[in-house]
C-alpha cells in the first residue's frame, strides 16, 4: 500500500466531481431512488459504469498485482467523500469497499475472476454481515452452513443487507460448527431470495435475503475469520464516515447560500444571529467530524493497534455531525424545508438512514468507552 500524493488525491477528487455533476443530478438522484427509472433497486447503473470504468473508483485501494491502483483508506475515502456530497445512488460502500475487501483478503474460491467483474462496474456485490443488530459480533450471525463432500449449502435470513437487490455475488457470513466464516453466493442461484425493504433513503437500498439450502463457496480457510471480518467492518465504518463528512459539507454550503440570498424584513437571513449560530454550529460539527473521519482511515493506512476504535469513534462522530446539519439545513430553509421540491429532505434521509447503518452512534460510543476502559 503506497500513500496517494496531494497533487493525485486532488485531481481523482475533481475528476469524480465532474463526473458527478454530469451523472449525479438531483433529478437523477431522485429517480434511481424512488421513481426506479436510473438504475436496478436504488443504484444508478450509468453513474457506476463512469465511475468505474472511466476513473476507476473500484480499484483505488486494491494492489497492483490484482489490476488496481494500490492505494490504501485515505484514497477511498476521497472517492466516498466527493460520492457523498451528493448523495451518488452507487453501490461503493457495499460492493467497492465491504465486498471487495472481504473478497480481497479471501483464501480460496474463484477470488480473481470476481474482482475483475467488481472492478470493471460489470457486476456488483453485497456483504451480509451485521444483520438486524448493526455491529458486527458473532451473535448477530443468522446464517448456518453445512456440508456434504464437497459441496456447501446456506440456509437461514439476514435483514438489512446494503444493497442486497441489484447486487450480482453475495458475500455472507455464516457459522460452520460455532465459528464464523465467509461465503460467497450467486444472488440468482436456487435457494437464494432478496427480498427489498422498505427504507427512509432509496439512495441506500436494502434487502433481507433467504437462503434454503443455497449452494455457496467457502472463501476463508482454517479457523475462524473473526480477525478478516473486523477488519473489514472497520474500513466500512471510516469510508462510510467520509461519505458523512462530504454530505456534511455539502448540507452547510447549501443552507449558507440560502441564508445569504433569502431575506425576510428587508435583509438576508443570514444576518440575524439565530441562523449565523446554527451555521457556525454545522462548522464546528463539519470539522470535528472530518478529523475523526481522516484519523480512522490514517488509522487503517497505518495498520494502527488502535483502527477499531477510531473507526468506531469516526462514524459516532460524522453520523451526529450529518444529523445535527441536516435539521439545522431544514429550519433554515423555513417552510420550504419540508417540501418535497427541495433538496433539503434527501440529506435529512440519507443522514437519519447512515446513522444505524453499521451501528448507531450510542453502540460506537460504547466499544470507544469500551477500549477507554471507562465501562
Amino acid at each position: 500500500m503506497t500513500v496517494l500524493p496531494t497533487d493525485e488525491r486532488r485531481e481523482l477528487a475533481c475528476s469524480i466531481r465532474a463526473a458527478c455533476a454530469k451523472f449525479a443530478s438531483q433529478e437523477r438522484v431522485r429517480a434511481a431512488a424512488y421513481d426506479g427509472d436510473g438504475g436496478r433497486g436504488g443504484v444508478d447503473a450509468e453513474l457506476w459504469t463512469v465511475l468505474c470504468a472511466q476513473i476507476g473508483v473500484a480499484q483505488v485501494a486494491l494492489p497492483e498485482r490484482l489490476g488496481g491502483a494500490g492505494y490504501g483508506a485515505s484514497a477511498l475515502g476521497v472517492v466516498a467523500h466527493e460520492l457523498g456530497r451528493v448523495l451518488a445512488p452507487v453501490p461503493f460502500v457495499a460492493s467497492a469497499v465491504l465486498a471487495t475487501g472481504l473478497l480481497l483478503d479471501a483464501s480460496a474460491g474463484d477470488r480473481d475472476a470476481r474482482l475483475s467483474g467488481l472492478l470493471s462496474g460489470r457486476r456488483t456485490a453485497a456483504a451480509a454481515i451485521t444483520g438486524g443488530g448493526g455491529l458486527w459480533s458473532r451473535a448477530a450471525i443468522t446464517l448456518n452452513a453445512s456440508r456434504s463432500g464437497d459441496d456447501w449449502r446456506i440456509d437461514g435470513t439476514v435483514r438489512h443487507v446494503l444493497n442486497g437487490t441489484a447486487a450480482d455475488d453475495l458475500l455472507v457470513v455464516a457459522t460452520v460448527g460455532s465459528e464464523p466464516a465467509v461465503f460467497l453466493l450467486d444472488r440468482t442461484a436456487e435457494g437464494v431470495t432478496a427480498v427489498a425493504e422498505r427504507v427512509l433513503d432509496g439512495t441506500r437500498p436494502m434487502a433481507t435475503i433467504t437462503c434454503t439450502g443455497a449452494p455457496a463457496a467457502l472463501l476463508t480457510g482454517e479457523g475462524p475469520a473473526d480477525d478478516l471480518i473486523e477488519r473489514n467492518v472497520n474500513l466500512a465504518l471510516a469510508i462510510l464516515s467520509a461519505e458523512q463528512v462530504g454530505a456534511c459539507e455539502r448540507v452547510l454550503e447549501i443552507a449558507a447560500d440560502y441564508a445569504r440570498t433569502r431575506e425576510q424584513f428587508d435583509r438576508p437571513i443570514g444576518s440575524f444571529q439565530a441562523i449565523k449560530h446554527k451555521c457556525a454550529d454545522m462548522l464546528v460539527d463539519l470539522e470535528w467530524a472530518r478529523s475523526a473521519s481522516q484519523a480512522a482511515l490514517q488509522a487503517l493506512d497505518n495498520r494502527d493497534s488502535e483502527s477499531t476504535w477510531r473507526a468506531s469513534m469516526a462514524k459516532a462522530v460524522c453520523s451526529e455531525s450529518l444529523r445535527n446539519a441536516a435539521h439545522a439545513n431544514v429550519q433554515i430553509h423555513g417552510g420550504i424545508g419540508f417540501t418535497w421540491e427541495d433538496s433539503a429532505h434527501l440529506y435529512l434521509r440519507r443522514a437519519r438512514t447512515d446513522e444505524v447503518l453499521f451501528g448507531a452512534p450510542g453502540q460506537h460510543w460504547d466499544r470507544v468507552s469500551a477500549h477507554a476502559k471507562l465501562l
